[in-house]
């Protein structure tokens, strides 16, 4: 009986030492993890407020260097009264003032009365409307920021026509800043 019993054990103790050999030898064939780090990414920029729009997307086929945004106090007055003009021909849009800082235009639009203030339909399209017409008049633009509360075009408006005023631009610096604090503060 000793016998029939040390036998089991014996071949239990086989088959064990079998497996764990088994299985210890398709461990010892996985690879390794990589001790290499990945590396970093840069997060892309994210716009923080609905009121603006994306860069539109650049061809990946090489054209002719971008032209700079105007630096002179009448270039820029020029370039401001254009967008104003085009912001003015969307429907709804009664008056509109912009002012650059950088690559962002600030627009302020007094709407017409009869535009709704709420749902769909309503001074949130003519603001989105707005935004597409500026970044297609002038794609150097990298941001556009639109106003309609009478508080904020009033501000908008007495910088463009202080400009057009040829009034020194440290005299609305400022006031420039805090627009962009207000209508477009993840694009400084």
């Amino acid at each position: 009986m000793k016998t029939k019993y040390s036998w089991g054990i014996l071949s239990f103790c086989l088959l064990l030492i079998i497996s764990v050999g088994l299985v210890g030898c398709g461990m010892a064939q996985r690879k390794p993890f990589s001790t290499r780090m990945p590396a970093p990414t840069t997060p892309a920029p994210t716009e923080t407020t609905p009121r603006t729009t994306p860069a539109p997307a650049t061809p990946s086929t090489p054209s002719a260097p971008a032209t700079p945004m105007p630096t002179g106090t009448k270039e820029v007055t020029n370039l401001q009264n254009k967008l104003a003009q085009e912001a003015e021909k969307v429907p709804g849009v009664n008056k509109a003032w912009v002012v650059l800082s950088g690559k962002t235009a600030l627009v302020g639009a007094e709407l017409e009365r009869d535009v709704p203030r709420g749902g769909q339909g309503d001074a949130a399209g003519v603001k989105n409307e707005i935004m597409m017409r500026l970044r297609k008049a002038d794609n150097r633009l990298t941001g556009v920021a639109v106003a309609t509360d009478a508080g904020t075009v009033n501000q908008v408006r007495k910088v463009a026509e202080g400009m057009r005023a040829n009034k020194p631009a440290s005299t609305f610096s400022q006031d420039v800043d805090d627009l962009v604090r207000k209508l477009a503060p993840g694009m400084r």
